[in-house]
């Protein structure tokens, strides 16, 4: 409604709107629609930030009819190295960038000659070409974090997306249980592979963001010997190395964490579902006891 909102007033003010709808942030809550562009592109422009990467083929498909432009990354769901981005455009809207001039005034070092090179752009783009065309710049790092994107996706695309969706419920209805009966967490909310943590402190409320970032670092290393009250059971989850996504602020009272099936994890969970989720639950317990030993954990300088 907000979206359509914006459209309609800078439509009949005669604006060009350009509409942005968010597929899943760092929580993977995600805008109820994605905007698509009007007349191919020649009234408004339909931004979708998919960078996420965990939507469907299908929906991949809807997005590109409505001729929606699509921002992705390999570097989230498909763990490829950070800054590995990509463009994905709508034929009608490629076709007519095909046709148009090129806009050589942008096309200098000063401008998107610092962002993109001639071998970054596609075949529609070709008339930018002869403008960014400069033997010294390859960006090889870009073409090495696709090679790591590409290998993932490529070892995903051997399971049918229906099936994809089906092992991504299934394991987030799973963790999701596992969080639910740790008495010192709870849920704060689960879209589709990514399930977010409240944790809870002893005297009441939750951890915040700044308790939230020693959460997060303490979960990767052995602090077991820091806490002699603990059980033995629980001293063996607390001194196994564990990763989390990072903490992320909600509110001005707490911040969550997020646990995240990624490729890797995804064909780990297909390969082997208890080995994979016996981790997760590691996991999960590790997360509930530093909540629970976390005024003893502040106070032993770790």
């Amino acid at each position: 409604e907000e979206m359509a909102h914006f459209s309609d007033k800078y439509l009949g003010m005669n604006s060009y709107p350009i509409v942005h709808g968010v597929f899943g942030g760092k929580t993977g809550v995600r805008d109820e629609i994605m905007p698509g562009s009007l007349d191919g592109g020649d009234r408004s422009l339909g931004v979708i930030d998919a960078c996420q990467g965990r939507f469907t083929l299908e929906e991949l498909s809807q997005w590109l009819e409505q001729d929606s432009i699509v921002l992705f990354t390999s570097s989230k769901f498909y763990q490829a190295p950070p800054f590995c981005g990509a463009i994905i455009l709508p034929k009608l809207i490629a076709s007519k960038l095909k046709k148009a001039a090129p806009p050589s005034s942008m096309l200098i070092d000063k401008g998107l000659g610092a962002f993109v090179s001639d071998k970054e752009l596609p075949a529609c783009l070709d008339s930018w070409k002869p403008y960014l065309i400069d033997k010294r710049k390859n960006n090889v790092g870009l073409a090495l974090r696709w090679e790591a994107g590409l290998s993932a996706m490529e070892a995903l695309s051997e399971i049918p997306d229906v099936e994809k969706v089906s092992m991504i419920k299934s394991w987030a209805d799973t963790v999701e249980n596992m969080v639910e009966s740790n008495e010192m967490l709870d849920t704060f909310c689960v879209e589709r592979s990514i399930v977010s943590i409240r944790m809870k402190k002893n005297g009441g409320g939750c951890l915040n963001m700044s308790e939230a970032r020693d959460l997060f670092r303490w979960m990767s290393l052995d602090v077991s010997s820091a806490l002699p009250e603990a059980s033995e059971e629980e001293k063996k989850s607390l001194s196994t190395p564990a990763f989390t996504g990072q903490p992320v602020s909600v509110s001005e009272s707490y911040a969550i964490v997020r646990i995240a099936l990624g490729a890797d994890s995804l064909l780990s969970y297909a390969k082997d579902e208890v080995k994979t989720l016996e981790e997760d639950q590691m996991t999960v317990t590790k997360i509930g006891l530093i909540a629970k030993y976390f005024n003893t954990l502040k106070s032993s300088g770790f």
